[in-house]
Protein backbone atom coordinates (compact mmCIF):
# COMPACT_ATOMS: atom_id res chain seq x y z
CA UNK A 1 0.00 0.00 0.00
CA UNK A 2 1.64 3.54 -0.82
CA UNK A 3 1.03 5.78 1.91
CA UNK A 4 2.68 8.89 -0.05
CA UNK A 5 2.41 10.11 -3.81
CA UNK A 6 2.95 12.69 -5.88
CA UNK A 7 1.64 13.19 -9.46
CA UNK A 8 2.86 15.18 -11.90
CA UNK A 9 4.88 17.55 -9.29
CA UNK A 10 6.61 21.06 -10.82
CA UNK A 11 8.10 23.63 -8.61
CA UNK A 12 9.43 26.48 -10.99
CA UNK A 13 11.20 29.23 -9.44
CA UNK A 14 12.38 32.50 -11.06
CA UNK A 15 15.61 33.70 -11.84
CA UNK A 16 16.06 36.97 -13.54
CA UNK A 17 14.47 36.54 -16.77
CA UNK A 18 13.94 32.70 -16.61
CA UNK A 19 12.92 30.09 -15.13
CA UNK A 20 14.25 27.15 -13.03
CA UNK A 21 12.30 24.26 -12.74
CA UNK A 22 13.48 22.38 -9.68
CA UNK A 23 11.03 19.85 -10.26
CA UNK A 24 9.17 19.13 -13.67
CA UNK A 25 6.72 16.35 -13.60
CA UNK A 26 7.62 13.84 -10.31
CA UNK A 27 6.03 11.16 -10.20
CA UNK A 28 6.90 8.81 -6.89
CA UNK A 29 5.46 6.82 -4.77
CA UNK A 30 6.55 5.61 -1.10
CA UNK A 31 5.16 2.08 0.10
CA UNK A 32 3.98 1.69 3.58
CA UNK A 33 6.87 0.31 6.23
CA UNK A 34 9.58 0.12 3.58
CA UNK A 35 13.02 2.53 2.84
CA UNK A 36 12.35 4.17 -0.44
CA UNK A 37 15.87 5.95 -1.94
CA UNK A 38 15.96 9.22 -4.06
CA UNK A 39 18.86 8.62 -5.61
CA UNK A 40 20.75 11.61 -7.56
CA UNK A 41 23.50 14.47 -7.51
CA UNK A 42 23.90 17.81 -5.87
CA UNK A 43 21.21 20.38 -7.50
CA UNK A 44 18.89 17.25 -9.30
CA UNK A 45 15.96 18.80 -6.97
CA UNK A 46 16.22 15.70 -4.00
CA UNK A 47 15.90 18.76 -1.13
CA UNK A 48 13.31 20.90 -3.29
CA UNK A 49 10.58 17.60 -3.30
CA UNK A 50 11.14 17.39 0.50
CA UNK A 51 10.50 20.66 1.30
CA UNK A 52 7.62 20.74 -1.00
CA UNK A 53 6.03 17.29 0.48
CA UNK A 54 6.51 19.11 3.98
CA UNK A 55 4.93 22.80 2.29
CA UNK A 56 7.42 24.72 2.53
CA UNK A 57 7.62 25.32 -1.30
CA UNK A 58 4.11 25.59 -2.82
CA UNK A 59 4.24 23.51 -6.02
CA UNK A 60 3.36 25.31 -9.31
CA UNK A 61 1.54 22.08 -10.53
CA UNK A 62 1.10 18.94 -9.86
CA UNK A 63 -0.38 17.29 -6.00
CA UNK A 64 0.93 15.28 -3.42
CA UNK A 65 -1.53 12.85 -1.81
CA UNK A 66 -0.56 11.73 1.74
CA UNK A 67 -3.12 8.44 2.08
CA UNK A 68 -6.16 10.24 0.30
CA UNK A 69 -5.51 13.74 1.21
CA UNK A 70 -4.37 16.20 -0.89
CA UNK A 71 -1.85 17.84 0.86
CA UNK A 72 -0.73 20.69 -1.32
CA UNK A 73 -4.78 21.95 0.06
CA UNK A 74 -4.81 24.19 2.86
CA UNK A 75 -7.66 22.20 4.79
CA UNK A 76 -5.39 19.39 4.56
CA UNK A 77 -2.13 20.66 5.69
CA UNK A 78 -2.55 19.65 9.43
CA UNK A 79 -1.59 16.41 8.32
CA UNK A 80 1.73 17.34 7.24
CA UNK A 81 3.10 18.11 10.46
CA UNK A 82 2.42 15.52 13.03
CA UNK A 83 2.56 12.55 10.47
CA UNK A 84 5.76 13.64 7.68
CA UNK A 85 8.93 14.49 9.93
CA UNK A 86 12.47 15.30 8.32
CA UNK A 87 15.95 15.04 9.46
CA UNK A 88 18.60 17.25 8.08
CA UNK A 89 22.12 16.92 6.59
CA UNK A 90 23.70 19.28 9.46
CA UNK A 91 22.20 17.86 12.39
CA UNK A 92 24.25 20.67 14.56
CA UNK A 93 22.17 23.53 12.40
CA UNK A 94 18.82 21.57 13.27
CA UNK A 95 18.78 22.19 17.17
CA UNK A 96 19.03 25.61 18.76
CA UNK A 97 22.13 25.96 20.28
CA UNK A 98 20.40 27.96 23.65
CA UNK A 99 18.49 24.81 24.33
CA UNK A 100 19.44 21.98 26.14
CA UNK A 101 18.75 18.71 23.98
CA UNK A 102 15.90 18.31 26.74
CA UNK A 103 14.53 21.76 25.86
CA UNK A 104 14.50 20.47 22.18
CA UNK A 105 12.68 17.52 22.62
CA UNK A 106 10.21 18.72 24.59
CA UNK A 107 9.43 21.53 22.16
CA UNK A 108 8.09 18.83 20.08
CA UNK A 109 6.31 16.78 22.65
CA UNK A 110 4.47 19.90 23.42
CA UNK A 111 3.75 20.91 19.96
CA UNK A 112 0.89 17.98 19.75
CA UNK A 113 0.43 17.04 23.14
CA UNK A 114 0.48 20.09 25.47
CA UNK A 115 1.74 18.40 28.40
CA UNK A 116 4.23 19.69 30.85
CA UNK A 117 8.18 18.91 31.34
CA UNK A 118 7.70 16.51 34.11
CA UNK A 119 5.48 14.75 32.25
CA UNK A 120 7.00 14.43 28.97
CA UNK A 121 10.47 12.98 30.84
CA UNK A 122 9.31 9.38 30.24
CA UNK A 123 8.21 10.06 26.33
CA UNK A 124 11.91 11.80 26.39
CA UNK A 125 14.10 9.13 27.96
CA UNK A 126 12.09 6.33 26.05
CA UNK A 127 12.96 8.27 22.57
CA UNK A 128 17.04 9.01 23.41
CA UNK A 129 17.09 4.85 24.48
CA UNK A 130 15.58 3.88 20.99
CA UNK A 131 18.71 5.76 19.21
CA UNK A 132 21.68 4.18 21.80
CA UNK A 133 21.70 7.57 23.81
CA UNK A 134 21.80 7.49 27.30
CA UNK A 135 19.43 10.15 29.85
CA UNK A 136 22.92 11.73 30.74
CA UNK A 137 23.32 13.92 27.69
CA UNK A 138 19.87 15.40 27.96
CA UNK A 139 20.56 18.60 29.80
CA UNK A 140 23.59 19.27 27.55
CA UNK A 141 24.07 21.30 25.01
CA UNK A 142 24.32 20.46 20.94
CA UNK A 143 28.04 22.12 21.44
CA UNK A 144 29.24 19.47 23.95
CA UNK A 145 27.75 16.15 21.83
CA UNK A 146 29.58 14.65 18.74
CA UNK A 147 28.29 14.46 15.22
CA UNK A 148 27.00 11.14 15.05
CA UNK A 149 25.25 12.18 18.70
CA UNK A 150 23.80 15.31 17.27
CA UNK A 151 22.07 13.63 14.40
CA UNK A 152 21.06 10.42 16.68
CA UNK A 153 18.99 13.09 18.72
CA UNK A 154 17.65 14.53 15.72
CA UNK A 155 16.20 11.33 14.24
CA UNK A 156 14.56 10.70 17.70
CA UNK A 157 12.99 13.96 17.68
CA UNK A 158 11.72 12.87 14.44
CA UNK A 159 10.07 9.35 15.58
CA UNK A 160 9.29 11.01 19.41
CA UNK A 161 5.27 11.50 17.76
CA UNK A 162 5.20 8.45 15.81
CA UNK A 163 4.81 10.34 12.73
CA UNK A 164 3.71 7.86 9.37
CA UNK A 165 6.90 9.10 7.32
CA UNK A 166 9.84 10.10 7.97
CA UNK A 167 12.13 11.74 4.97
CA UNK A 168 15.73 11.45 5.47
CA UNK A 169 17.68 14.18 3.87
CA UNK A 170 21.45 13.33 3.70
CA UNK A 171 21.36 12.27 7.12
CA UNK A 172 24.90 10.93 7.06
CA UNK A 173 26.45 14.02 4.80
CA UNK A 174 28.26 15.30 7.64
CA UNK A 175 29.61 12.40 9.48
CA UNK A 176 32.67 10.84 9.18
CA UNK A 177 32.60 6.77 7.92
CA UNK A 178 32.52 5.32 11.25
CA UNK A 179 29.20 7.32 12.61
CA UNK A 180 28.13 6.88 8.98
CA UNK A 181 27.82 3.12 9.32
CA UNK A 182 26.37 3.54 12.86
CA UNK A 183 23.87 5.17 11.59
CA UNK A 184 22.76 3.38 8.82
CA UNK A 185 22.55 0.38 11.01
CA UNK A 186 20.58 2.54 13.59
CA UNK A 187 18.14 3.18 11.05
CA UNK A 188 17.53 0.01 9.70
CA UNK A 189 17.10 -1.43 12.86
CA UNK A 190 14.71 1.22 13.82
CA UNK A 191 12.95 0.68 10.55
CA UNK A 192 12.51 -2.80 11.16
CA UNK A 193 11.93 -2.80 14.48
CA UNK A 194 9.03 -0.19 14.55
CA UNK A 195 7.99 -1.03 10.87
CA UNK A 196 8.70 2.64 9.88
CA UNK A 197 8.47 4.05 6.58
CA UNK A 198 11.65 6.40 5.38
CA UNK A 199 12.26 8.25 2.24
CA UNK A 200 15.98 8.34 2.33
CA UNK A 201 17.75 10.80 0.57
CA UNK A 202 21.06 10.50 -0.74
CA UNK A 203 23.79 10.76 -3.77
CA UNK A 204 25.65 7.52 -2.54
CA UNK A 205 24.45 4.51 -4.40
CA UNK A 206 26.83 2.42 -2.36
CA UNK A 207 25.10 3.51 1.22
CA UNK A 208 21.02 3.28 -0.26
CA UNK A 209 21.77 -0.08 -1.26
CA UNK A 210 22.75 -1.76 2.00
CA UNK A 211 19.47 0.02 3.42
CA UNK A 212 16.63 1.08 0.88
CA UNK A 213 13.73 -1.88 -0.59
CA UNK A 214 13.02 0.81 -3.55
CA UNK A 215 14.35 3.35 -5.38
CA UNK A 216 13.87 6.10 -7.75
CA UNK A 217 16.85 8.50 -9.70
CA UNK A 218 16.48 11.87 -10.10
CA UNK A 219 18.38 13.52 -12.82
CA UNK A 220 17.46 17.61 -13.22
CA UNK A 221 13.99 17.81 -11.72
CA UNK A 222 13.02 14.17 -13.60
CA UNK A 223 12.84 10.93 -12.24
CA UNK A 224 14.97 8.85 -14.98
CA UNK A 225 14.42 5.45 -13.72
CA UNK A 226 12.63 3.56 -11.09
CA UNK A 227 12.61 -0.38 -9.52
CA UNK A 228 13.18 -2.54 -6.47
CA UNK A 229 16.75 -2.22 -5.20
CA UNK A 230 17.79 -5.42 -6.61
CA UNK A 231 16.53 -4.20 -10.34
CA UNK A 232 18.09 -1.34 -10.04
CA UNK A 233 21.45 -1.86 -9.09
CA UNK A 234 21.90 -5.23 -10.76
CA UNK A 235 20.43 -3.99 -13.94
CA UNK A 236 20.84 0.14 -14.33
CA UNK A 237 19.65 0.71 -17.16
CA UNK A 238 19.54 4.51 -17.89
CA UNK A 239 22.69 6.01 -19.16
CA UNK A 240 23.11 8.19 -16.14
CA UNK A 241 22.29 5.25 -13.52
CA UNK A 242 24.87 3.97 -15.02
CA UNK A 243 27.12 6.94 -15.01
CA UNK A 244 26.56 7.18 -10.89
CA UNK A 245 27.39 3.69 -10.76
CA UNK A 246 30.83 4.02 -12.22
CA UNK A 247 31.19 7.24 -9.94
CA UNK A 248 30.46 5.59 -7.04
CA UNK A 249 33.33 3.05 -7.80
CA UNK A 250 35.69 5.90 -8.67
CA UNK A 251 36.36 4.42 -12.29
CA UNK A 252 34.73 8.05 -13.62
CA UNK A 253 37.21 10.07 -16.28
CA UNK A 254 35.40 12.49 -17.35
CA UNK A 255 32.33 13.60 -14.99
CA UNK A 256 31.67 17.20 -16.20
CA UNK A 257 28.78 18.64 -17.67
CA UNK A 258 28.62 19.72 -21.26
CA UNK A 259 26.99 22.27 -22.65
CA UNK A 260 23.30 23.13 -22.51
CA UNK A 261 20.92 22.07 -25.16
CA UNK A 262 17.01 22.38 -25.70
CA UNK A 263 16.13 19.03 -25.86
CA UNK A 264 13.11 16.89 -24.13
CA UNK A 265 15.71 14.80 -22.59
CA UNK A 266 17.22 16.44 -19.43
CA UNK A 267 20.68 14.25 -19.92
CA UNK A 268 21.04 14.63 -23.32
CA UNK A 269 23.62 17.34 -22.93
CA UNK A 270 25.68 14.68 -20.97
CA UNK A 271 24.78 11.63 -22.84
CA UNK A 272 27.14 10.02 -24.77
CA UNK A 273 24.12 7.81 -26.81
CA UNK A 274 22.13 10.75 -27.61
CA UNK A 275 20.13 10.84 -30.58
CA UNK A 276 17.85 13.66 -32.44
CA UNK A 277 14.95 11.67 -31.14
CA UNK A 278 16.30 12.91 -27.75
CA UNK A 279 15.72 16.53 -28.35
CA UNK A 280 11.64 15.82 -29.55
CA UNK A 281 10.96 13.06 -26.54
CA UNK A 282 11.81 10.02 -24.88
CA UNK A 283 9.87 6.89 -23.93
CA UNK A 284 8.96 5.33 -20.73
CA UNK A 285 10.43 1.79 -20.96
CA UNK A 286 10.07 -1.50 -18.81
CA UNK A 287 13.04 -3.22 -18.22
CA UNK A 288 11.81 -5.88 -16.70
CA UNK A 289 8.24 -6.34 -14.40
CA UNK A 290 8.26 -3.07 -11.77
CA UNK A 291 11.59 -1.74 -13.14
CA UNK A 292 11.19 1.39 -15.37
CA UNK A 293 13.53 3.89 -17.78
CA UNK A 294 12.46 6.98 -19.34
CA UNK A 295 15.04 6.89 -22.35
CA UNK A 296 15.03 6.10 -25.67
CA UNK A 297 17.25 3.11 -26.23
CA UNK A 298 18.85 2.86 -23.08
CA UNK A 299 18.69 -1.00 -23.08
CA UNK A 300 20.56 -1.17 -26.56
CA UNK A 301 23.72 0.83 -25.52
CA UNK A 302 27.71 -0.16 -25.29
CA UNK A 303 28.12 1.26 -21.24
CA UNK A 304 31.80 0.82 -21.40
CA UNK A 305 31.68 3.50 -23.81
CA UNK A 306 31.47 5.67 -20.23
CA UNK A 307 34.77 4.74 -19.05
CA UNK A 308 36.71 6.00 -22.11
Amino acid sequence: MNILTTQNLKVYFPKNSKVVKALDGVDIFLEENQITALIGESGCGKTTLAKTILGFYKPTAGKIFFKDFDITLKENEPNIRRNIQIVFQNPLLSLDPRYTIYDSLYEVVFAFRKIKKKQAAEIIEKAIYQVGLDKDILFRYPHQLSGGQLQRICIARSLINKPAVVILDEPTSSLDITSTLKIIKLLDDLQKTYNLTFLFISHNLKLLKKISTFCFIMYKGKIVEYGPKELVYNNPAHPYTRLLMVAAELKLKDFQEEENFDAACTFYGRCKFRSDICKVGYKKIEVEPQHFIFCNFATAVDYTLLNK
